[in-house]
């Protein structure tokens, strides 16, 4: 019984580190990339307090979340597509070993199907078909991503189990010569640095090989209320002299000293004393920052 419980034990504990180190890991990198969506829409918010600190995290924590639903949902329908490119890949792998060091038996093993794969691959399809409308190369780039990812992530799962394996003989109070050979040949660090080279390129690559990365970033910072698509904004003067006259929504009751316009995108709000507003004016597409004393944006929920 005692055995059990420290082994439950030992279970909860290391899932609770591998949740603080996601979760670190999704904020850092939410943090990032909040930080790359401001120079991306060529705005650096300025006057920040500790109530715009609070934001950020928020924003930083919604990206982490949207990003880790996107990695896991590739991963899934990578797996789901195992059925059909593990059987390819063993076939290459075992030809490239067999050539290289016949004795030697595979280093690490394909994960093989999981039927609780198939709702998130579900979701990943639609994400594919969703990204595809603003970009047709994510119909082909994606996929192709997914099986990236279940390569590196297959490597991760057999390292990490080979690395466990490892560690446990290693801890062993039992001498046996497998034990010395492993010491010896330092073969559970080898193991544990593919298995962490392995998740980081799992998390990291979906930003370098995904082409959607900005889509996904506007979708975070949307999720966060920083960013608004088709939202109405009331402007007080002189601000509401910059904006064309082509938005002016003629009907709307505007405050007092204030001026309605509709089909505005507000890029990025919250944060430090200006929000940041863009704009169709003919052909050209305008950004404009607004001190926030000087702007009312409303969001339109029920479209």
């Amino acid at each position: 019984m005692k055995t059990v419980i420290s082994s439950l034990e030992s279970t909860a504990e290391s899932l609770l580190k591998l949740t603080g180190a996601a979760l670190k890991f999704s904020i850092a990198l939410g943090s990032a990339c909040v930080i790359i969506y401001a120079l991306r829409v060529g705005h650096f918010p300025q006057g920040l307090t500790l109530g715009d600190g609070l934001l950020f995290l928020l924003a930083a924590s919604c990206f982490g979340v949207v990003y880790a639903m996107f990695v896991g949902c590739l991963v899934s329908l990578g797996i789901c597509l195992s059925i059909v490119t593990r059987p390819i890949f063993n076939f290459v792998f075992a030809r490239i070993q067999k050539k290289v060091n016949p004795k030697k038996e595979m280093a690490y093993e394909m994960a093989r199907f999981h039927w609780g794969s198939i709702p998130f691959a579900l979701v990943a399809v639609v994400l594919i078909w969703a990204f595809g409308q603003h970009d047709n190369v994510a119909y082909w780039n994606l996929p192709v991503l997914s099986i990236a990812l279940y390569v590196f992530y297959s490597i991760a799962k057999s390292a990490g189990s080979q690395y466990r394996r490892h560690e446990r003989l290693l801890n062993s109070v039992i001498v046996t010569p497998e034990k010395d050979e492993l010491q010896s040949s330092g073969e559970a660090g080898k193991k544990k640095s593919a298995y962490l080279v392995s998740i980081t390129v799992v998390m990291l690559l979906p930003l370098v090989m995904g082409g959607v990365s900005g889509l996904l970033m506007d979708g975070a910072m949307r999720m966060a209320q920083v960013r608004i698509e088709k939202a109405a904004v009331y402007v007080k003067a002189p601000y509401n002299a910059l904006l064309p006259d082509a938005l002016v929504v003629k009907e709307a009751k505007a405050p007092e000293g204030y001026k309605a316009y509709a089909g505005v995108t507000v890029q990025f709000k919250g944060f430090g004393n200006t929000t940041v507003i863009a704009f169709k004016d003919g052909e050209l597409q305008r950004q404009l920052d607004i001190p926030n004393d000087q702007i009312i944006v409303e969001k339109k929920t029920g479209e």
